[in-house]
């Protein structure tokens, strides 16, 4: 087979030669990306290869379950992919654009994976492909979590993918400690073809509605030269304060925001992208008496921070694919390099202010591999006012994340967070408990001007996959965490252990991660519970 297949290859070359035509190569025989890249290859075709939810020509998918689930699903349409590219035909070739367009399909949670590969070229012109695999995207049903002690529920009626178009389309009922919620939520990220975003929701709250508006074009690639971006918000609800797990007081929260910003950038220069941009953010905020309940000390006074701003971001172009890290079986795009942003913006009475001062935020990330089987994530982050009382609202943080392959594909992952809050607003509160990662503890269990959480988990990857529908990951955790300056509420170091159980859905849209964890607090009041059950659904593992 091999003998014939080389020797009609050599009969198609000889014919080429004698009609005068260019070599092509095949895939096999194809020059490295740096070869194309330094010779000056130009992209011919670009071919849109678009892989239905179950591969038929997998035996273990080729079911007549699957196949109905393959013509129940509308794929997503080759324009829709072909718009997202940075490259076209008659560019030059560059495995980093192909690199990057990569990683904005990947983004999509209606796609599973996302390659694009070079598969001819005549000397002069190479051909694309690129190879997607979409995931179901409707998703129909009710869900319910516990973290802290307390239950939360939900329906929801969703399509991420509306029609293969890319548009998504929530509809939602939900019930947590907070609030019983219905919402309507519509967004489009690429209107008429373009790069321009558009989102809309409405939610319908047993504590008040929200109505939010998000319309622009951000800068969508490292090399974008400019973005423009609107943002309206206005909505009501009831915010509490907690005490060891109770609530103590609560008071009705009204808030109109309304922000307008754009930015200029030179492009891609010496591996970094740096961008400018300037804005004007109008923020009012005012607070009344909560049925029920009688604040301990004064209640907020309205607030209104009117304020125009400058911001500096850079953004390095220097990212790495990763499996099995904070996915089961997905390809991740790690960003690496520093990442730094910065922002600065004066309120005052004369835009509309009740109060001046300066008003600022600030994020600074970094990451590297200390060794192929090693990666740091390292991050930080900085918001407040400086009024003429000094700092005001003020809260830092930082946080540390350590992976560390240490046997076979299973991780060992350790992070550290930490944070410090001063002159907190009094609807403000820095919290920790079963909802914020010390999961043998009741929610919102401690509070203060101090936070710090230690978490040492090992990560299973079973390479499970029951029914080629779910892949199955397990857990086994240590926490420890307390809070500083939080009066009754300062208990000191608290500590749990646990094991857990990780579902990720290989063919759903959602992209999460269910997480069904057993946690024994070791420290406490005896009044806390001997096993804390948590049902949650997260981004990550």
């Amino acid at each position: 087979m091999a003998s014939a297949t080389r020797s009609s290859r050599l009969r198609c070359l000889a014919a080429l030669l004698w009609l005068g035509l260019p070599l092509p190569c095949l895939a096999a025989d194809l020059p490295p990306d740096e070869a194309l890249e330094t010779g000056g290859a130009v992209i011919g075709e670009i071919r849109i290869s678009v892989g239905d939810v179950f591969d038929p020509d997998d035996p273990e998918e080729d079911r007549r379950l699957f196949l109905l689930a393959n013509k129940l699903h509308r794929n997503t349409r080759e324009s829709v992919i072909r718009d997202q590219l940075l490259i076209h035909s008659g560019d030059r070739f560059s495995r980093r654009l192909l690199e990057e367009s990569e990683r904005l399909l990947r983004k999509n949670r209606y796609l599973y994976d996302a390659e694009i590969r070079a598969v001819r070229y005549d000397g002069n012109r190479v051909d694309l492909e690129v190879v997607t695999r979409d995931v179901w995207t409707l998703n129909v049903g009710a869900n319910v979590g516990r973290s802290g002690g307390v239950s939360s529920t939900g329906f929801q009626l969703q399509d991420t993918n509306l029609l293969g178009t890319g548009k998504s389309l929530t509809l939602q009922q939900s019930s947590n400690v907070d609030r019983t919620s219905a919402l309507l939520r519509y967004d489009d990220p690429a209107v008429l073809g373009s790069r321009v975003k558009l989102g809309l929701q409405y939610s319908d709250n047993s504590d008040g509605r929200l109505r939010e508006l998000d319309l622009g074009r951000p800068f969508y690639s490292l090399d974008s030269r400019w973005s423009a971006y609107l943002t309206a918000l206005t909505g009501e609800q009831v915010d509490t304060l907690y005490e060891l797990g109770h609530a103590a007081a609560a008071f009705r929260h009204q808030q109109d925001r309304f922000e307008i910003r754009g930015g200029l950038s030179r492009g891609l220069v010496d591996g970094r992208a740096d961008r400018w941009s300037t804005g004007f953010t109008w923020h009012r905020e005012r607070f009344s008496l909560a049925d029920g309940y009688a604040l301990p000390g004064s209640l907020p006074e309205e607030r209104v921070l009117s304020y125009p701003w400058i911001a500096w971001d850079r953004v390095p172009d220097s990212f790495l694919k990763a499996h099995n890290l904070d996915q089961i079986h997905r390809t991740e795009d790690l960003e690496l390099g520093t990442h730094l942003h910065g922002r600065l913006g004066l309120a005052s009475s004369a835009f509309g202010s009740t109060e001046t001062a300066a008003v600022f935020d600030a994020t600074a990330a970094t990451g590297w591999k200390p060794s192929p089987d090693q990666t740091l994530l390292l991050s930080s982050d900085l918001t407040g006012r400086w009024g003429r009382n000094g700092a005001e609202n003020l809260l830092a943080g930082g946080t540390a994340r350590y992976y560390w392959r240490d046997w076979g594909e299973h991780l060992l992952f350790l992070t550290l967070t930490g944070n410090a809050a001063r002159n907190l607003d009094p609807d403000s509160q820095l919290l920790l408990g079963g909802d914020s990662g010390l999961r043998g503890y009741p929610l919102r269990y401690q509070d203060g001007n101090g936070r710090l959480l230690f978490t040492a988990e090992q990560r299973l990857f079973t390479g499970l996959n029951p029914l080629h529908l779910f892949h199955v990951g397990g857990a086994v955790f240590f926490d420890a965490g307390r809070t500083w300056g939080g009066g009754a509420s300062d208990l000191g170091w608290l500590r749990d252990v646990g094991i857990g159980l990780r579902l990720s859905s290989s063919r759903s849209g959602l992209g999460n991660v269910v997480h069904l964890d057993l946690a024994f607090p070791l420290d406490g009041d005896p009044s806390i519970r001997s096993m804390q059950w948590l049902v949650t659904t997260r981004t990550s593992f």
